[in-house]
């Protein structure tokens, strides 16, 4: 399977239940550098519980994925032989790995939606 949005591809090689992947190429990547993932193992073959938050081992680190929306992405939310496009991103509070392609979860919309629904003074 190719990647047509960098010459980053990261495959999972690995999953565990607590949703830590292991990924093909998790050296060297800098700030801002492309980071396609392609999830090529089912989560619902090894996570059977309860959904819990990706994190993948990047330069040594296990570091969180987010959705554009800094949302942490659940294991229900990624299929596989997909590839999904984002950016590896370090700032002062850490780093973390936002795609930008997830779908939204149930959570996700009604979270969003009570922080943006305004209510008139009369209601």
């Amino acid at each position: 399977m190719s990647c047509n949005c960098c010459q980053c591809l990261h495959k999972t090689t690995g999953l565990s239940t607590a949703g830590l992947l292991t990924v093909t190429n998790p050296n060297n990547v800098g700030n801002f550098d492309n980071f396609c993932l392609l999830l090529t193992i089912c989560p619902d073959s090894v996570i059977t519980g309860v959904p819990v938050a990706y994190t993948v081992t990047v330069n040594g680190t296990a570091i969180p994925i987010l959705d554009i929306w800094g949302y942490p992405v659940m294991t229900d939310r990624l299929r596989t032989r997909k590839v999904y496009r984002g950016r590896y991103i370090t700032t002062s509070e850490g780093s973390h790995i936002t795609l930008t392609n997830v779908a939204c979860g149930e959570t996700d919309v009604a979270a969003t939606i009570a922080s943006t629904s305004t209510t008139s003074e009369g209601d």
